[in-house]
């Protein structure tokens, strides 16, 4: 994502000056309007930001357990009281990992030479977008603690949905992943060796064992163009995932999966209602708050549908008819946001449809869970049974004619 510098003003009339990720210069722009800013000059950078350019060999994201770490650690301490500057340096000198200290130690740095947590959260290119927000909101009320608090839920929320999908597809692929080993062993190697044990009987082995040996050819032929052709496909996927448009059609062809695409639809629909709820009820303003969850999601679908989003919100459509015209929420959630609008509950309403969502992924998840696994683990028991009583039929008939 481009870098840009800027200068702003602050609502006291302070100038400040810094730079920050942003798609293009009207996304910059809205970004410092939803911090309380006035953008004065916005321009591209050439370089990298100082600031964090030393962390994780160069400015790469922190993962998210050190993050969601460091932010617990930081909401705790000054929420006891203990000033903003000492808070920092205490989890950089601490016993951490050390992501989190270095981005304690780069943090302190920026707010010792008179900026902002938030401002600088905003520059640091290893933060996402939303953490400058609600650190922002913060600041404005005054108590910093209580929004990074919120944060660091938001955070982990975050990393336990997405813990939740894996969970929910470890099982059944591990099953697929022995089956498929399992198969390959017994066609490229233990077949083989029966093919030359009935090759010097001279005797036709049977008709199961028959149709094993011919696929056990075929395997041995295929198996090495299969795996050239599988590696040259996963390079092209990586080297064209550059691509926002390719990226974008391999995520809605994704979506639109059985069962898994309604899996991954749900979570993501489910983290941006949270994300969404938290920054509108941390005082983030709506178009800043929709730009920051389109920021962080995963799917480039979901992004593009935000983009449509944040375009009706600013030609002065309301929240519920611009999520609804981007046809990312199911139908439950466009209403219950739809509720709260009407009623001036925005955001309960976004995290009860968030949450509604979260039950749903729960127990779609489960039902998979529940199909899958037997299915697969029966499959995979007839398919080597298939193979097993065939090679003991043959092993018999050879030790028939051998007595």
């Amino acid at each position: 994502m481009p870098r840009f510098h800027y200068r702003a003003l602050r609502p006291t009339g302070s100038e400040i000056a810094g730079e920050l990720l942003a798609g293009d210069e009207r996304e910059a722009a809205s970004r410092l309007q939803a911090l309380g800013s006035y953008p004065v000059e916005i321009t591209a950078a050439a370089g990298r930001n100082r600031l964090g350019s030393r962390l994780l060999g160069g400015g790469h994201r922190i993962c998210s357990r050190d993050l969601v770490l460091f932010t617990q650690q930081l909401a705790t301490l000054v929420s006891a009281g203990v000033a903003l500057d000492r808070s920092l340096g205490l989890v950089a000198t601490g016993h951490g990992r050390t992501a989190a200290r270095r981005l304690a130690a780069e943090l302190r740095a920026a707010v010792n030479r008179g900026e902002s947590l938030s401002d600088a959260c905003a520059s640091h290119p290893a933060l996402p977008r939303h953490y400058a927000m609600f650190v922002a909101a913060g600041e404005a009320r005054g108590d910093i603690g209580a929004s990074l608090g919120r944060l660091a839920q938001v955070l982990e929320r975050g990393r336990a949905a997405s813990r939740a999908l894996l969970d929910a597809l470890v099982y059944p692929v591990s099953v697929m992943v022995v089956g498929c080993v399992s198969v390959s062993f017994l066609l490229g190697f233990v077949l083989p060796r029966f093919q030359v044990l009935l090759t010097s009987f001279q005797r036709e082995p049977p008709l199961a064992m028959r149709w094993l040996l011919t696929l056990s050819e075929a395997f041995q032929e295929l198996a090495l163009p299969a795996a050239i052709l599988s590696l040259a496909a996963i390079a092209f996927i990586v080297i064209r995932g550059r691509d926002a448009a390719f990226r974008l059609a391999c995520h809605r062809r994704l979506l639109a999966l059985p069962w898994l695409g309604g899996l991954i639809g749900k979570l993501e629909a489910e983290r941006l209602l949270y994300l969404l709820g938290n920054l509108v009820a941390a005082g983030v303003q709506l178009p800043g708050a929709v730009a920051a969850t389109r920021a962080a999601m995963a799917s480039e679908a979901f992004r593009a549908a935000l983009a449509v989003t944040q375009q009706g919100i600013e030609r002065g459509d309301s929240v519920a008819t611009a999520l609804g015209a981007s046809g990312v929420l199911p139908d439950v959630a466009a209403e219950l946001v739809q509720i709260g609008e009407e009623t001036g509950a925005l955001a309960p309403m976004l995290l009860n449809a968030g949450e509604v969502l979260r039950r749903e992924f729960e127990t779609t998840s489960l039902e998979l869970i529940a199909l899958v696994t037997p299915v697969s683990i029966v499959l995979l028991g007839l398919l080597i049974g298939a193979v097993a009583a065939a090679i003991l039929g043959t092993v018999m008939e050879v030790y028939d004619v051998a007595v």
